[in-house]
């Protein structure tokens, strides 16, 4: 018997085949998702063709799940266990809510096709945010298997689930918020809980309450030193962090998860508006001279701002349209000048800011320019993890 919630929908869906080798005209798999997805009555948003590398995956997936005008992401190849496969590793570090069911059915059936072959399979299928995302093995066969046996029949009932949730549908040419990864919206924003009477000095990793009033201990803006002022000016509250967990791809980053680990209490911060971030204390939220992070989900990897540092923008950058740092599409050009009185010379992508110095990302890896001279090249991660110890310190 169907769930009521099991709506018959049109979703739109975009087709990925990961190959080196295919192209459009030998695209049987891709192909085949497209046209069983059409008579399922569903739309195809769009059709792709990557080559295996975990960059140029995870470059598509990225774009396919934040956009407004795709509902579902099918994957083709990539999912075995040879030293190129990568996309069922691309797919699981950006899920916010695995199936595993899916992929234990899939090797099952396959196993009564195929045999012990099956145990190969790095068939994985979950959610990104509000997009319902499956990686099947590259073969025609498999992809059959894995739409009409198991994708196509709980199409509609993954669209219920996600309607019942907090998670905004997407609606096409309206921006969804969160972004993709972002879990924060189906964490339920609780009311400021009565402040206790007295206030013992915070414990590693213990969420901070108001003091006596029942309001967060943050002044008027026109008179907020630091942190203070960024929330006051950010028209925010303070309330309980609850279970809410830090972003899965800043986490990842063992620097970075030192850090924030190591941060001796943690709130939230709503906004006026609805946006909400982590709040990292350095070495409490109660001072107005404490070291404080704002963290929130977003591509690439996280927006993570320096709200000590107030009214300077410091920070990470990420792609939220409304972030309060500049965006990671913004003119480095621009950028540059006005934070150090020069413009970048190379080419490449605004990655954080501080004060007259802009970081640069350039393919795999950041560089710091200040107007006189570019630091020398550094990873990513490594590059991520001495900005958030720099920030939390000073």
């Amino acid at each position: 018997m169907p769930h009521a919630h099991a709506l018959q929908v049109s979703l739109r869906v975009q087709v990925v085949t990961v190959s080196t080798s295919r192209g459009p005209a030998d695209d049987l798999s891709g192909a085949l998702l497209v046209s069983l997805a059409e008579a399922a009555g569903h739309s195809v948003a769009g059709q792709a063709i990557v080559r295996d590398d975990a960059v140029a995956i995870g470059t598509e997936l990225d774009r396919a799940v934040s956009s407004p005008d795709v509902d579902v992401v099918l994957l083709t190849g990539g999912t075995g266990v040879s030293a190129s496969d990568c996309t069922s590793a691309v797919v699981r570090e950006r899920l916010t809510r695995e199936l595993p069911g899916f992929g234990e059915l899939f090797r099952s059936l396959s196993y009564a096709e195929i045999g012990s072959a099956a145990m190969l399979s790095g068939a994985v299928g979950g959610l990104v945010g509000a997009t319902i995302v499956f990686a099947l093995p590259g073969s025609v066969a498999a992809c059959r298997l894995g739409m009409e046996k198991l994708i196509l029949p709980e199409l509609g009932h993954l669209s219920g689930e996600l309607r019942k949730e907090s998670l905004p549908p997407k609606r096409a040419s309206t921006p969804v918020r969160p972004v993709v990864r972002s879990r924060t919206t189906s964490d339920p924003v609780p009311d400021l809980l009565p402040a206790p009477s007295g206030i013992s000095p915070p414990r590693r990793g213990t969420d901070v309450m108001a003091i006596g009033t029942g309001e967060p201990p943050v002044p008027a803006a026109s008179t907020a030193p630091g942190w203070q002022a960024a929330v006051a000016e950010l028209r925010g509250r303070l309330v309980p962090v609850g279970n809410t967990p830090a972003p899965d791809a800043l986490m990842a980053i063992p620097a970075a998860a030192d850090v924030l680990n190591s941060a001796t209490a943690r709130m939230k911060l709503v906004g006026e508006d609805g946006r909400s971030w982590l709040l990292y204390g350095y070495p409490d939220l109660l001072r107005p001279g404490s070291k404080v992070l704002a963290v929130r989900e977003a591509l690439p990897i996280a927006e993570v701002v320096a709200l000590h540092r107030w009214p300077a923008r410091v920070g990470l950058c990420c792609e939220l349209d409304d972030s309060v740092l500049p965006g990671v599409d913004a003119n480095v050009d621009d950028e540059s000048k006005a934070r150090c009185g020069q413009p970048w010379p190379e080419d490449g992508r605004l990655f954080a800011v501080e004060g007259a110095a802009v970081w640069v990302q350039q393919r795999r890896y950041v560089r710091r320019w200040d107007g006189r001279r570019a630091g020398p090249e550094e990873n990513v991660g490594p590059s991520i993890g001495s900005l958030l110890l720099g920030w939390s310190q000073r």
